[in-house]
């Protein structure tokens, strides 16, 4: 019989409603929306490497030599970058395969034999509340909202799965926005929300008016026990 109602009430405090990837109609369901490619912003930072058969024009795009790291050109205020032999490339707007290919165009007048390789120098998401934090890599193009929690430690048990925010940056305004949504919804995976984007903040926060802290479901369960031991006890008297 304790042993039963221990597990009832394990049952309870962990609550299936907290379970990733529901096909439930009662939770949230997202309309599909198709990837947006990233566009690059202002202060972003453009990694560029131009490959050539000219050692020299490669190292003075290298700082020295192929195997050498790329140098970065900030996006200025009006959304351009300035690059060696060329000024105010428009590049504000643009994905990061639309710019490698205005760059090269560009060059082609001066290195006819360029080849541009293009990408984002600050390409990271960050991490903060009850999903750990800090500043992650986003090691491929389309990185999921799940693959990025995994690289910050998975979700704390007392985190929110209801109320996870976005802090994303839009090219159009330029200013950032807050995107709440549910993780538990099977509809997410075609929803805005499942890939993250460069400089994406990931906020989780704690479940509010929860009596149950998670990280406190032993304790508890251990004080519901005792509790439920102590009553049958007395119970038995009568």
């Amino acid at each position: 019989m304790f042993g039963l109602l221990t597990v009832i009430f394990s049952s309870c405090i962990t609550n299936k409603s907290n379970t990733y990837l529901q096909e439930d109609k009662s939770l949230p369901q997202y309309k599909k929306t198709p990837y947006t490619y990233y566009q690059i912003q202002k202060n972003d930072e453009l990694a560029i490497r131009v490959l050539s058969l000219n050692d020299e024009i490669t190292a003075i795009f290298t700082g020295g030599g192929v195997s050498a790291t790329a140098p970065s050109y900030r996006v200025y205020e009006d959304g351009t970058i300035d690059i060696p032999f060329i000024s105010n490339i428009y590049v504000e707007g643009l994905t990061v395969r639309q710019a490698a290919k205005v760059v090269e165009e560009k060059l082609h007048d001066f290195v006819p034999d360029a080849v541009v390789k293009l990408g984002l120098a600050n390409d990271c998401f960050y991490v903060i509340g009850e999903a750990g934090r800090g500043q992650f890599p986003l090691y491929k193009e389309k990185l999921n909202i799940f693959q990025a929690l995994s690289l910050s430690g998975n979700l704390a048990q007392n985190a929110d799965k209801k109320h996870v925010k976005i802090i994303r940056k839009v090219c159009d305004s330029g200013r950032p926005i807050v995107k709440e949504f549910d993780l538990r919804t099977a509809s997410i995976i075609d929803s805005e929300y499942y890939y993250i984007l460069p400089n994406d903040v990931i906020y989780v926060s704690t479940i509010k008016g929860d009596f149950f802290k998670i990280s406190n479901y032993n304790m508890a369960i251990g004080s519901i026990s005792t509790t439920l031991s102590f009553l049958l006890l007395v119970l038995g008297f009568f």
